[in-house]
């Protein structure tokens, strides 16, 4: 699937931007399935000028988390990492203090895209709790991003 930034792309709305997992589908395919609930942003959020960016939830009572593992292939997944999902301190993401990272400071709304990362994603809201793992397969900077990706056993499980 591939995901083509927000800003970058000046979209009004998040359709091409956002995913949800469930649907199969980008917000801009499938509307009314994925009833405007992306469990994926990319390109919404802009630091220091960049937009690769993924947001899994940017404010709210949302305790989704989103984790980014490094470098690595499908082969090499062997388990689903758990991801805590406790509420959030904080009702959005601030800009991090002197050695913390946006990844700290949103407390696992955002991470950065990298190209041949691996992510995994414990969605969480009053309607789903599930695990996603995902991996950048080809990334254009602040254009778009394409991801493959599967729903995951939970290791809570």
């Amino acid at each position: 699937m591939t995901l083509f930034s927000r800003i970058g792309h000046k979209d009004q709305d998040y359709g091409r931007s956002a995913y949800n997992f469930y649907a199969f589908a980008r917000s801009d395919k499938w509307p009314k399935i994925t009833r405007n609930r992306a469990h994926l942003l990319y390109g919404s959020i802009s630091i220091n000028g960049d937009t690769d960016w993924f947001a899994v939830s940017m404010g709210g009572e949302d305790p989704s988390r989103i984790k980014d593992l490094g470098q690595m292939q499908w082969s090499e997944v062997v388990a689903t990492p758990f991801l805590a999902t406790l509420p959030h301190s904080t009702t959005g993401v601030r800009t991090p203090r002197r050695g913390e990272s946006y990844e700290e400071s949103s407390e696992g709304r955002v991470t950065k895209v990298v190209a041949e990362h691996m992510y995994v994603i414990h969605i969480k809201n009053d309607e789903e709790d599930f695990y996603v793992m995902l991996r950048v397969d080809a990334l254009e900077p602040s254009d778009n991003c394409t991801i493959s990706w599967k729903v995951v056993p939970s290791p809570e499980n």
